[in-house]
């Protein structure tokens, strides 16, 4: 297969990532680390190891957080982060991020629910709110919004 002929073997899928290319074998695990026997369970993703070449495999000058962030926790795999599921196609949906949670003056806010509330405003089409750190109140949230053209 060449890479033109991509969108033709694996057409589009709305809501729908696609579907895992050659080297990327992408599972979704269960809270117990066991993959999800059945299609369509929301679970962690995880990348079987060993990855691809041209994946990222280690964070700049810190390999123990790097093996502390994606590797640890489901051995043999890496684990991207992510909570979304397989459909019976074999499609990956991403339905949210594992780790949406910051800590804002010891308040725990959802970054996902904030991105909810976001889009819901009729200017927005999608957003996207990361954490950033603030010397006094810890992370803060900020929000990266795509408007509607007019």
């Amino acid at each position: 297969m060449n890479l033109k002929d991509f969108g033709t073997v694996f057409p589009t899928l709305p809501g729908a990532v696609t579907r895992s290319i050659p080297g990327y074998d992408v599972r979704v695990f269960d809270e117990a680390n066991v993959q999800c026997p059945e299609p369509e369970t929301l679970g962690k993703v995880v990348i079987k190891l060993p990855l691809p070449p041209a994946f990222m495999l280690t964070l700049w000058g810190n390999d123990k957080a790097f093996i502390a962030k994606y590797l640890d926790d489901t051995p043999g795999y890496y684990t991207t982060g992510d909570a979304g599921m397989i459909d019976k196609n074999g499609y990956l949906h991403i339905m949210t991020r594992m780790d949406d949670v910051i800590n804002t003056a010891g308040h725990r806010i959802s970054t996902g629910r904030l991105e909810e509330v976001l889009n819901f405003h009729g200017s927005i089409v999608e957003s996207a709110v990361v954490g950033f750190n603030q010397e006094i109140r810890g992370e803060c949230p900020l929000a990266f919004v795509v408007l509607k053209g007019s």
